[in-house]
């Protein structure tokens, strides 16, 4: 039985093997096949991949030039952007070779205006069957190295895109280069092709939050997409530069094959922390200022026990304005706003800034030298930093350093042990930048990020942590997220697919739907892709009275009849008819002898004042079909 036992998996060991093949010539041609796949590389570019799963094949024959390439990046110059150096015809194949059975590499050299060589090291991960590439490059100042694929076929392939919320990207509406920088727009580090009946996918699995870069190349019915990997700056000493790994593989499906794959292992990876029952439970976030009144009438108009109230200008401003960020000084009613609140069962998020800092604060002088500039022209960044005409510009403080997070730790800790809040939402807590100044007390920009949020979580147990925006840097630390919407064509559900067991996604600063249709419906459409949690912004209580804001009213409404997240933004779907007095689905001139008939009374009050009158009778009249 052991002899059989060995001779069975002596079979099973030379059947993968020969599954796995990897051949490179003198030319530093590679080509890579299992039984899942095959791929050929020509000067460092994919130029044809086939899915045996399926069938299909995602490139096209090569046409003149490649639409992508790999290469290296350099600054020749301090101040100027890095170059990109791509390999072409005129570099030279100076080495190609086999590291071991499943793995080879292939080095190229060019000596134009300096010297630089890119190694590319291509394997097949024998457990996963993983295409495996990596990259090695040196020269003067190099700033980042990538790789590319080209000539993949527009016509049957769409791009998903965990960025700027979710977006396909094809040839439908993208006709110029797109980019998408990691981990800020490029949301995780995984880029998916989805052609009819499967597709491929591209990710890493990097843990390190090294920057990269996703670019996307369209040029007539084929496209080219690169991956990069960047040095961390300052570059001016940098001779050397070792990518990620990057991983790709086919699949037979649907686009959440791929991203269940990828969302497993940021789970396993990142131990993000699980919401609380009541964030799960939450029907609708309202944007309200610091304003009691407004408090009684919205607990008629929603569930109190399942609404999050975002509190704006919480704040005790200074006499110039200002709130003298980063410091939070509650206004005199916070307390008793807060009391309020908790006794029809609001929960309260109030607002806070995560990295600024306003110049004239006696901190700025201790953490200036911490303040975060621009990767190659080295300039100061914040908040309108460079704009004269604001007065409250502040400056973007790299979280690295220990004396301004003990600062800002220390503030919010203050709140949260003397006011009964429920979390705080951290705004531009998302920022994760190539800060020049290097590592500060030994740490990078995103490290010092990551750091901050655990000493907020360890200084507020059971604080709910939201951002802006969120990304895989951010997730595993809070359960809530604006959404933005802008500069997205075609929104797709892929982040919301990877973040949302954890960070729930809700509306940023939302456009009313009454007073700014157009701006709402823009935000409506991807927010329902998106799934994200309804949003609204109530400025005032003449919004709760003015029954002519039909869409705000049928807004809440919805969310208060438990209607689901794409019912509540359809807002035109199910919402009360303005002037159907009696609720049979028309106006006509039974409800106006309704009304006229209740004149002098307290309903049916169309207009919110208090009193039927002629105002009431005219807007049934206008509603009349």
């Amino acid at each position: 039985m052991k002899c059989a036992y060995i001779l069975i998996l002596q079979f099973v060991l030379v059947s993968v093997a020969l599954s796995n093949t990897l051949t490179v010539d003198e030319a530093g041609n590679v080509v890579a096949e299992t039984d899942r796949y095959v791929a050929r590389f020509k000067d460092g570019v994919l130029v044809h991949f086939h899915n045996k799963l399926t069938q299909e094949t995602y490139t096209l024959p090569p046409q003149d030039d490649s639409n992508e390439q790999s290469g290296i990046s350099i600054q020749y110059n301090e101040g100027e952007y890095g170059r990109y150096i791509l390999i072409d015809e005129h570099w030279e194949v100076v080495e190609s070779k086999r590291l071991a059975p499943l793995s080879v590499e292939v080095a190229y050299y060019s000596d134009y205006r300096v010297d630089k060589t890119v190694r590319m090291r291509i394997s097949i991960d024998a457990a996963t069957g993983d295409l495996v590439i990596q990259q090695h490059g040196t020269s003067e100042r190099v700033v980042s190295i990538m790789w590319g694929c080209g000539y993949l076929n527009s016509q049957k392939l769409d791009v998903i895109v965990p960025g700027n919320g979710g977006e396909i990207v094809n040839a439908a509406t993208d006709t110029y280069k797109r980019g998408y920088e990691y981990p800020e727009r490029w949301e995780a580090q995984l880029a998916i092709l989805q052609g009819g009946d499967g597709g491929f996918f591209v990710r890493s699995t990097d843990t390190t939050f090294r920057f990269k870069k996703l670019r996307y190349v369209p040029s007539g019915e084929h496209f080219g997409i690169s991956f990069q990997t960047d040095n961390p700056a300052p570059f001016g000493e940098k001779k050397e530069i070792t990518s990620v790994a990057w991983r790709l593989n086919v699949y037979r499906g649907n686009w959440q094959v791929p991203a269940e794959i990828y969302r497993n292992w940021m789970e396993t990876t990142f131990q993000p922390t699980q919401p609380p029952a009541w964030v799960k439970e939450l029907e609708v976030v309202i944007y309200l200022n610091l304003d009691l009144e407004v408090l009684p009438m919205l607990a008629e108009y929603v569930n109190p026990s399942k609404t999050l109230i975002y509190l704006l200008g919480w704040q005790k401003p200074t006499p110039d304005g200002s709130t003298r960020i980063p410091d939070y000084i509650p206004a005199p009613e916070f307390g008793a706003f807060l009391e309020v609140a908790h006794s029809y069962g609001f929960r309260v998020m109030p607002y806070a800034n995560f990295v600024s800092c306003e110049p004239n604060h006696p901190l700025y002088p201790e953490v200036e030298q911490f303040h975060l500039r621009h990767p190659f022209r080295g300039h100061k960044l914040g908040y309108r930093w460079d704009d004269p005409s604001y007065p409250h510009s502040t400056a973007y403080i790299n979280p690295a350093s220990s004396t301004w997070r003990k600062y800002v730790v220390g503030q919010l800790k203050n709140v949260y042990e003397t006011y009964p809040i429920d979390g705080f939402h951290l705004d531009i807590n998302t920022l994760f930048r190539n800060d020049p100044n290097g590592l500060v007390e030994g740490l990078t920009f995103p490290e010092g990020n990551i750091l901050m949020h655990k000493e907020l979580r360890e200084a507020m147990p059971g604080i709910v942590l939201g951002g802006e925006q969120v990304h895989e840097g951010t997730f595993f630390n809070t359960n809530l997220a604006q959404r933005w919407s802008h500069d997205n064509k075609q929104p797709h559900p892929i982040s919301s697919f990877l973040f949302s067991p954890w960070t729930i996604p809700y509306g940023f600063h939302v456009p009313n739907p009454d007073g700014e249709p157009e701006l709402y419906q823009a935000r409506q459409e991807a927010y329902v892709v998106w799934d994200v949690l309804p949003t609204i912004r109530i400025r005032a209580i003449w919004m709760l009275r003015d029954k002519g804001l039909v869409r705000t009213h049928g807004f809440l409404k919805s969310a208060r009849e438990g209607q689901s997240w794409e019912q509540t933004w359809n807002i035109e779907t199910g919402m009360d008819i303005v002037g159907d007095v009696n609720g049979d689905g028309v106006v006509n001139i039974q409800d106006l002898v309704i009304v006229a008939n209740a004149f002098g009374k307290a309903e049916p009050d169309l207009n919110g004042d208090g009193v039927v009158n002629i105002h009431d009778l005219v807007i049934v009249a206008n509603a009349f079909e």
